[in-house]
């Protein structure tokens, strides 16, 4: 598979803004991740495109998508791009205030994406059905229905921009040292961790990872890069759960702590 690489950057505008309010009801599980890949959402890192809102269909030309990592959910609403924070047990969803890029479409677009927000504020359960995903409302309604996109994935080259260092806390790669990832369709992994090549192997399911043991080479290049490597090499090891949301790769542990933040090399 090719990894899917979607524009989810909250940038655009330069200006991020609560654009609803809280949930009226508690959502119904703890975050996802929080507790373990055991707890994982079982909509993470799927990816779907609404065809349908209140039993209408779309206006011509609007595409609006909702893409589920491990912790958050996102996408485009017509006009802007958004992120939401989500909840689900068993059959149970809600999602959180949703926050967004600010740009105006014009009147018939603006009132489009309000008409969105709010549905997502009023779900409470979803359904999967032939690749169809519907958000209905506690009353039943069918609110939101949207089809599958093409599924996120690991596969392919990847950009190292952090590693866990062990203390508790994620460093960014130092100035002047570059390290990637490469996810074979083999089951293979290679990269480049400042100094030294590595290699090794992964296995990957919608949800979880497993990668290593890793082998490098022995070569010493000073600091911080030397440090900074045996920190990625661990935690790339340590790493059991992965969400690709907008090109940026994000492997965590058991515990939800982050272990590699990483950003698509694919155009780069």
């Amino acid at each position: 598979m090719n990894v899917v690489v979607r524009p989810l950057a909250l940038a655009a505008a330069g200006l991020v803004v609560v654009l609803s309010a809280a949930c009226s009801t508690a959502p119904p599980a703890a975050s996802p991740g929080a507790s373990g890949s055991a707890n994982l959402s079982p909509l993470a890192n799927s990816d779907w495109q609404l065809t349908q809102i209140a039993g209408r269909p779309l206006p011509s030309g609007a595409a609006v998508t909702l893409l589920f990592s491990v912790l958050k959910a996102g996408g485009f609403s017509g006009c802007n791009q958004f992120t939401v924070n989500y909840k689900t047990e068993d059959t149970g969803l809600r999602f959180g205030p949703v926050a967004g890029t600010r740009i105006s479409c014009g009147e018939a677009t603006d009132t489009f994406e309000t008409a969105y927000y709010a549905g997502l504020d009023a779900i409470t359960h979803w359904k999967i059905a032939n690749d169809v995903l519907t958000l209905t409302t506690a009353t039943g309604e069918e609110r939101l229905v949207y089809g599958r996109m093409a599924p996120a994935t690991v596969e392919g080259p990847w950009n190292v921009t952090g590693a866990n260092n062990g203390n508790g806390a994620v460093s960014s790669v130092p100035v002047g040292v570059g390290a990637s990832i490469s996810f074979l369709p083999d089951g293979t992994v290679e990269g480049f961790g400042g100094c030294n090549n590595f290699n090794g192997g992964y296995s990957v399911d919608e949800s979880s990872i497993a990668i290593g043991p890793l082998l490098a080479q022995l070569k010493a290049c000073g600091e911080p890069g030397d440090t900074f490597e045996r920190q990625l090499l661990t935690a790339l090891e340590a790493a059991t759960t992965w969400s690709v949301t907008a090109g940026a790769l994000d492997l965590r542990d058991d515990s939800g702590a982050q272990q590699v933040s990483a950003t698509t090399a694919i155009g780069h």
